[in-house]
């Protein structure tokens, strides 16, 4: 029998090319909201090279720049400006041309057991490596410690006429955890100053970042002391999806007053603004009103941890979302969200905590999916369906979906009725 009897051989040169290129795609890139979706953890980045079938599919994929624009580099591996020229990442960047290329500087070990301090000086030499590189349309950073991920400001800074980043569309900055280093206010590890002109380009449609980062452009955004850098939030016109991980009262430069900013004015000014994400999100609510105190007022960092109040909510904030993502994040962190923002078409909670005996005041989205809930102690799953008034429910993969919260929720359709 000859090559060119075996059934793989028979294929069209199209038809091997796009298996060629499912194979060398990162399943990030099949859903650009993977990260968002809760199934970041589960996403591979292991590239597939198919070239080994038979000469012809090589010679197939040496030729197709679509299979190399995808470029998958692990930062937990050692980095230097010396094994650079080794690396595979000039192959890719060669052989993809001229189509824009997608950059994921990620970890082959998601969490290590112990500190890592390889992932920072890797990731500093992968960036400087891109820079000057102009097709770049999506740029994943995925480190174990916030402390290891890039300034988002500081990538954005104009470096010319022509910006490295001018085509980007995603920006992906994710952390496994903060990093942060608890001290007094006037010693709090912050992001280091940034000067010069910010220039955020109007391509930008997906945005995540880190608590750090988040709270650094917030601070810029409020503080006089930035006014010449100009508000790096009114450039991002095109932003349809902006997602933070990490954001805590634990993060260096945390203030009560700078996350009021975020959901008061900065969310409202996305004119395309579709999809909010919060991974890991616990702000202080201490059930004050929410002051703003304009551009010269600067925020003091807060470190107390949240107190639980019943004072009235403050007034809804109107919101055209589409969707509305909380991932890991407890009960009382998750009303913090719903009492203060206009109901979303569309709820997600993934793998988040419900810890207090009365119900979440879930708002009338139309559509509610709720995702990994791992325990329900409490048995107020069964009170927050019934009570919700929406029209489609998933529940996906809910460990706490037992024998007793089916005869909890008849019990309650019951008393419904």
């Amino acid at each position: 029998m000859t090559d060119s009897d075996y059934p793989f051989q028979r294929l069209a040169d199209k038809t091997i090319s796009l298996i060629l290129q499912y194979a060398a795609t990162p399943t990030i890139n099949l859903d650009p909201q993977v990260y968002l979706h809760g199934r970041g953890e589960q996403a591979h980045f292991g590239i597939h090279y198919l070239g080994r079938v038979s000469q012809r599919w090589h010679n197939i994929s040496l030729h197709d720049p679509l299979v190399w624009r995808h470029i998958t580099i692990f930062v937990d591996i050692p980095h230097t400006a010396d094994t650079l020229s080794t690396s595979p990442l000039t192959t890719y960047l060669t052989r993809s041309a001229p189509l824009p290329v997608c950059v994921y500087l990620v970890r082959k070990v998601k969490v290590p057991h112990t500190l890592d301090l390889v992932e920072r000086r890797s990731v500093e030499v992968l960036l400087s490596a891109l820079e000057g590189f102009e097709r770049i349309e999506s740029l994943v950073v995925e480190t174990n410690q916030a402390s290891s991920l890039p300034d988002f400001q500081s990538l954005l800074l104009n470096a010319g006429d022509v910006h490295w980043l001018s085509g980007l569309r995603s920006l992906v900055l994710r952390c496994n955890a903060d990093d942060s280093i608890l001290q007094p206010p006037a010693s709090s590890s912050q992001l280091p100053p940034i000067r010069g002109q910010i220039e955020v380009r109007t391509m930008l449609t997906t945005l995540y970042v880190d608590g750090r980062n988040l709270l650094s452009m917030l601070r810029c955004s409020l503080s006089r002391y930035w006014s010449e850098m100009g508000d790096v939030f009114s450039c991002m016109s095109m932003l349809e999806t902006l997602g933070v991980n990490n954001l805590t009262f634990r993060v260096d430069g945390y203030s009560d007053e700078l996350v009021h900013h975020f959901f008061l004015d900065i969310l409202p000014s996305f004119p395309r603004f579709q999809t909010l994400a919060l991974d890991t999100f616990e702000p202080i609510d201490d059930g004050h009103s929410w002051p703003y105190h304009g551009p010269d007022f600067e925020p003091a960092p807060s470190r107390s941890p949240p107190f639980q109040s019943n004072s009235t909510a403050a007034p809804l904030i109107s919101l055209s979302m589409h969707r509305l993502i909380i991932k890991y994040t407890k009960q009382d962190s998750i009303e913090f969200v719903l009492k203060r923002i206009t109901p979303p078409r569309a709820l997600i909670l993934i793998h988040c905590y419900l810890t207090s005996p009365s119900p979440i005041r879930i708002s009338n989205c139309s559509e509610m999916v709720l995702m990994d809930i791992p325990t329900d102690n409490h048995r107020i799953l069964p009170k927050l369906i019934v009570s919700w008034e929406g029209k489609h429910l998933d529940l996906v993969s809910c460990p706490c979906l037992d024998g007793d919260f089916w005869a909890a929720f008849m019990a309650e359709l019951t008393n419904d009725a």
